[in-house]
């Protein structure tokens, strides 16, 4: 969060109570929070934020690359401190998101440039899959439990 303060000031923001108590609350959640997440924290937090304004203050931060957020599931979109770049990908069964390396998707982004002329920007959107425990307990009750 400090960070993410110092940053606001860096740029010449304003680091206004909104913004401050939006950013705890980011840092209090568990990964991925969504925005109704933020608010429920705000809402309980000290400060007197309206709703509103954190959805607002939500947009704004991502505008100012502060905080990052990536659509998942249907429609869905979380948020998070913007950190060291990286993809996502949602499990469809349990619905868990895991944080995946930038690079993983570099040979894909090259070819699809050579071959279309598209560039890729996975960036806001969840890679859709099947999470190792998922996958996992599926193996087990096929197998009976065994391995």
């Amino acid at each position: 969060m400090d960070a993410a303060v110092a940053t606001l000031r860096l740029r010449g923001e304003r680091v206004t109570d909104a913004r401050l108590a939006v950013l705890e609350a980011l840092v209090a959640l568990p990964d991925h929070p969504t925005a109704e997440d933020v608010v429920a924290a705000v809402e309980a937090g000290p400060a007197d934020v309206h709703r509103a304004t954190v959805y607002r203050t939500l947009e704004t931060l991502s505008t100012l690359r502060i905080v990052t957020h990536v659509h998942v599931g249907h429609g869905g979109t979380a948020y998070h401190l913007q950190d060291v770049a990286h993809l996502h990908a949602q499990c469809h069964d349990c619905g868990s998101v895991v944080d995946v390396p930038d690079d993983v998707l570099d040979d894909v982004r090259s070819t699809l440039l050579d071959v279309a002329g598209f560039e890729m920007d996975p960036s806001h959107v969840a890679l859709s899959g099947r999470c190792a425990a998922c996958r996992a307990a599926e193996n087990a009750d096929l197998t009976g439990g065994h391995p």
